[in-house]
C-alpha cells in the first residue's frame, strides 16, 4: 500500500529527552556536569557521568542560576559519595594533593550533619577548592608543599588582585586538606604559609536622614523597571542588559523591615513562616527563631519598635 501524499514520517524526540537549547554546563565545573530541560517537566534536570555511569536527578526548581548552583551541590554531593573515603593509590605511592580532597570533605559533610559545621559554609569551601586552591595544589604531591609552594600559592592571589581577607580564608581551606593529610600519617606536619596581614574593613552605615531617603526613594520608584546587567561571570558580555525587573510596593517595607530586624540579605531569602512567631504578653512583639547563615545571634523584633521605627521614615 502506497503512503498518501500528505503523510509525513516524522521522528519524534522521547519527551524525557534534553532539550538541545536547554543544556548548559555549569561554569567552572567539569564540562560532563550540565543542566537541562525536557518536555516531560518544567524543572530543570541534573546529568554528570561519573565512575562509567551517568547520573541525572531533578533540581526542583524553573529557575536556571538556582538550577546552576543546585547543580553544584549534586556534584560535590555524589562526588563525595564515590570517592569519599577512598584515597587514590598509585604505583609509586605518591599521593597527590587532589586525592585528598573528597576525603576530606566526607569528614566535612559528617560534621554538617552532627550540626558542627553549616551546610553554607561547606559549599563555599568547596567553591574555594574548586575555583582557586585545586588549580594551584592539585598535581602536586602532598608530600612536597612546603613553605616555598604556600608563598607561591599567596603571591599567585596576590596577582590576582585578592584582598587580604580573601587570601587568607584561601588559606585556611587549604590548610584542611593538609591537616586532614596529617590526621591520616601521610604528611609528618603542616608546612607554614607567609604571614598575611588583614586589614579590617568595617561597612559602613547610613544616617538617618539617609535611611529616610532610602526608603522614600523606593516608594517614589514604584513601579518603574530597572536593567539587570550581566557581571563578569555571566556567559553573556559583562554590562548587556540581561532581563528588566519591576520595584514593587514591598520594596520600601523590606528595607525598613532588614533595618529594624538587623537581618542579612541572607536571612530574608531563607525567612519562613515557621522561622516568625507572635508573642502576646505585657508586650507584643515578633520572635524571629532564624536558621543560622554566619553563626550570628537570632534577632528579635518588637512589633512595636518595627512601628515606631517606620514612622521616621515617611
Amino acid at each position: 500500500m502506497l503512503d498518501a501524499a500528505n503523510d509525513e514520517r516524522v521522528s519524534l524526540r522521547h519527551r524525557t529527552l534534553p532539550i538541545t537549547a536547554s543544556v548548559t554546563p555549569v561554569p567552572g565545573y567539569p564540562s560532563k556536569l550540565v543542566i537541562f530541560q525536557t518536555n516531560a517537566s518544567r524543572f530543570w534536570q541534573v546529568r554528570c557521568y561519573l565512575k562509567g555511569r551517568t547520573y541525572k536527578q531533578s533540581l526542583r526548581t524553573t529557575n536556571r542560576l538556582v538550577a546552576l548552583r543546585a547543580a553544584k551541590e549534586f556534584f560535590h554531593v555524589k562526588t563525595a559519595e564515590l570517592y569519599g573515603q577512598t584515597i587514590v593509590e598509585r604505583p609509586n605511592t605518591v599521593t597527590l594533593y587532589k586525592d585528598l580532597v573528597m576525603p576530606m570533605l566526607s569528614v566535612e559533610r559528617a560534621r554538617v550533619k552532627r550540626g558542627e559545621f553549616s551546610a553554607g559554609s561547606l559549599r563555599i569551601l568547596q567553591n574555594r577548592l574548586t575555583n582557586t586552591i585545586l588549580p594551584f595544589f592539585g598535581d602536586m604531591p602532598v608530600k612536597r608543599i612546603g613553605y616555598v609552594e604556600m608563598g607561591d600559592f599567596v603571591a599567585s592571589m596576590s596577582r590576582t588582585g585578592l584582598t587580604s581577607t580573601t587570601i587568607q580564608q584561601q588559606l585556611v581551606a587549604a590548610r584542611k586538606v593538609l591537616n586532614y593529610a596529617l590526621a591520616r600519617s601521610i604528611i609528618a606536619n603542616v608546612p607554614e604559609a607567609p604571614t598575611v596581614k588583614v586589614t579590617s574593613k568595617p561597612r559602613g552605615s547610613f544616617s538617618l536622614r539617609e535611611y529616610r531617603q532610602l526608603v522614600r526613594t523606593a516608594r517614589q520608584q514604584i513601579g518603574q523597571n530597572i536593567a539587570i546587567r550581566a557581571t563578569s561571570r555571566s556567559k553573556n558580555r559583562a554590562g548587556k542588559v540581561e532581563r528588566y525587573a519591576t520595584i514593587s510596593p514591598e520594596l520600601h517595607w523590606l528595607i525598613q523591615f532588614m533595618v529594624n530586624s538587623f537581618v542579612r540579605p541572607s536571612d530574608i531569602k531563607n525567612l519562613q513562616h515557621q522561622h516568625v512567631t507572635v508573642v502576646r504578653g505585657e508586650h507584643v512583639y515578633l520572635r524571629l527563631n532564624l536558621p543560622e547563615s554566619k553563626k550570628h545571634d537570632k534577632p528579635i523584633v518588637t512589633l512595636r519598635q518595627f512601628v515606631c521605627m517606620s514612622d521616621c521614615y515617611k
